[in-house]
């Protein structure tokens, strides 16, 4: 009975002095986090983004410093809200930093493989070695100068040759639709069908869906909330058309390899990306779905930067 009653003890003994020394990091850990507001259970700091969270992020910045630590949901987040701060992160501590959050509508609609929602190694290097190489050059957007030219002088046409007011912001939106159509794509018009109207839509909704709550984001084992949110059929349908959008783009230029199409002033980013596909010496080899990828990542680019 005795010994009994001595090993009961020593182990509730040794079993608080696991506890103590498994909390025990936890508060060294908690103590070198940076600041950041109070949270509340299950979901952290989600409230406190707001329906426009980079307000509400500039807001809690301007309070708790330029290195901010937020919980949302179980996901720690670190908030950089200074050039300084980021200057020494990405310059000094860049392979610290370097991952990136798996987001569940940036993989669904990248593919699983874009440059910007990959996770960092070898093929993320030999992506945005591509992209930067092939695709977003001075060369390469000196080579899209005419398409500008082109699209600029019919808008100017169109507003000249206007008998009444003209809507600017609609003009503007279509020039930019029918630039980045013509970069992305090479062509404005398909079969008596706007292309560009077509993109634009698709870039729109695409944008949404990026911007979206999706609960498997912020609580990885709930993910099956995603079907009650509304957004996983928009994610789904906006999915469907863009892969069979992309993948008849991606047949045309196979059909239409043509020698004058090849050459490096001529090709827009379908055709430099199969050229690339082909290319023995690559690191890396890419496969349609990852063009599509590319593809999706250079509409959004180049639409952002022309708006």
């Amino acid at each position: 009975m005795i010994s009994f009653t001595v090993f009961v003890f020593l182990t509730l003994l040794f079993t608080l002095s696991l506890v103590k020394q498994l909390r025990k990091p936890t508060a060294e850990k908690r103590r070198l986090l940076p600041p950041g507001p109070r949270k509340l259970p299950f979901i952290g700091n989600l409230h406190q983004l707001g329906t426009l969270p980079h307000q509400s992020l500039q807001y809690l910045s301007n309070k708790h410093g330029p290195l901010m630590f937020l919980q949302l949901g179980s996901i720690p987040t670190l908030v950089v809200s200074s050039a300084e701060m980021a200057r020494e992160i990405f310059k000094n501590h860049d392979s610290v930093f370097s991952g990136r959050p798996s987001l569940y509508a940036a993989n669904r609609l990248g593919y699983g493989s874009t440059v910007s929602f990959a996770p960092y190694g070898e093929y993320w290097r030999e992506m945005r070695k591509i992209m930067i190489l092939e695709l977003l050059s001075p060369k390469r957007v000196q080579s899209f100068e005419a398409v500008r030219f082109e699209e600029v002088k019919l808008l100017l046409q169109t507003i000249a040759l206007s008998h009444g007011p003209v809507n600017l912001s609609e003009l503007t939106l279509s020039l930019t639709n029918n630039i980045v159509c013509r970069i992305a794509l090479g062509k404005r018009n398909r079969s008596g069908a706007d292309d560009a109207n077509k993109v634009s839509e698709m870039l729109k909704e695409t944008q949404a869906m990026l911007g979206g709550f999706f609960p498997v984001d912020f609580f990885p084992r709930l993910g099956w909330l995603n079907k009650f949110s509304g957004l996983e059929n928009r994610l789904e349908k906006i999915f469907r058309e863009m892969d069979n959008f992309y993948d008849q783009v991606i047949k045309e230029h196979i059909a239409d390899n043509s020698s004058e199409r090849s050459g490096a002033e001529h090709e827009d980013v379908v055709d430099v990306l199969l050229r690339v596909q082909k290319d023995p010496n690559q690191a890396i080899a890419i496969t349609d779905d990852q063009i599509k990828g590319v593809l999706v990542v250079s509409s959004l680019f180049f639409n952002s930067n022309y708006e």
